[in-house]
């Protein structure tokens, strides 16, 4: 029985996608080998949660990965050479599936695979009129078409790969890892990518079947995360940020600076500035695909904890 990915992020079988990514970010940031530098166990650990968030955050994988389970046949995710996960695997259900060959007595025993089931066109050939399609009506004198061979591509792999705010921003490059195939790649992240975007890396997967017909390579796809920052919130091309006052500037006004994402730029807080309220710096958000965001700044106002004497009369008689 190979790993399993629900106890590696801590996450019940019946657990939601949403529970699924929640734990997956939680863990990410704890044990992300730049919050770990040189940690070697932070770097197995974080490898082995983004292999479970790999298969489990993905519907499919995880449906197979749970059937595979339940019927004890899975064998976890690179154990074997080549191995692209469960989905190359093949499984024998010649116990189900067995057919009359051709009225010479025998069986016939077909494989399940990534692909489908091996035989099973001429199966259904066979029972609907001498290999011609499902629902034709050839006479028997029509000429039938040779089929043609179908190129077989091999499996595609998927990973995820988690990056900081400001590299999600600015892009960075990523020199990748992939234990199925032993490749080391240097990735380029976009500038402006979203938490969630994709890449592809076309044929990077796996490669297909040998024969007459096979050999293509499959992609690499890899699903972008991207970790909250503590001082900036992205949202689309805006940015969202705060700054702290005090509550006599807030009452006569100041100039306070603000941290942008690329300088410090003096903003303007108007007397009377009530806490939580939201100023707009236009044009200092993200720039992507020709369309300038802007940088919001909410206002907090510190109340101070402690007063003078002098303070507290003068706020007492203040209104009267």
């Amino acid at each position: 029985m190979g790993k399993n990915y629900y106890d590696i992020l801590g996450v019940s079988e019946n657990a939601s996608q949403d529970e699924i990514k929640k734990a997956f970010r939680t863990l990410a940031k704890k044990y992300h080998p730049d919050r770990n530098p040189g940690d070697k166990s932070a770097e197995a650990k974080f490898k082995e949660i983004s292999e479970a968030n790999e298969t489990l955050s993905d519907s499919k994988k995880k449906q197979e990965y749970d059937m595979m389970r339940k019927y004890g046949a899975f064998t976890g995710a690179g154990t074997r050479p080549g191995g692209a996960g469960f989905g190359g695997a093949d499984f024998d259900f010649s116990d189900m599936f067995r057919q009359g060959a051709g009225g010479r007595g025998g069986f016939q025993t077909f494989r399940f695979s990534s692909s489908g089931v091996d035989g099973l066109e001429d199966i259904l050939s066979s029972f609907f009129g001498g290999g011609d399609p499902i629902g034709s009506r050839r006479g028997p004198f029509t000429k039938r078409r040779a089929r043609r061979p179908r190129v077989q591509k091999g499996i595609d792999l998927k990973m995820s790969l988690t990056i900081s705010l400001m590299e999600a921003i600015n892009g960075t490059q990523k020199t990748l890892l992939i234990h199925q195939t032993g490749k080391t790649l240097s990735v380029k992240i976009p500038a402006g990518i979203k938490d969630g975007g994709k890449i592809r890396l076309a044929g990077q997967g796996m490669p297909g079947p040998m024969g007459p017909h096979g050999g293509n390579y499959g992609d690499l796809i890899i699903t972008v995360h991207v970790m909250q920052d503590e001082q900036f919130r992205r949202d689309g091309n805006n940015i969202h940020t705060s700054v702290t006052i005090s509550f006599k500037q807030a009452i006569l006004g100041c100039k306070v600076n603000v941290k942008t994402l690329t300088k410090t730029v003096a903003l303007t807080v108007p007397p009377g500035t009530q806490p939580g309220t939201k100023m707009r710096l236009k044009g200092q958000g993200l720039a992507v695909a020709g369309s300038q965001g802007d940088l919001y700044v909410e206002i907090k106002v510190e109340i101070p904890k402690t007063l003078t004497e002098e303070q507290r009369k003068m706020l007492e008689g203040w209104g009267k």
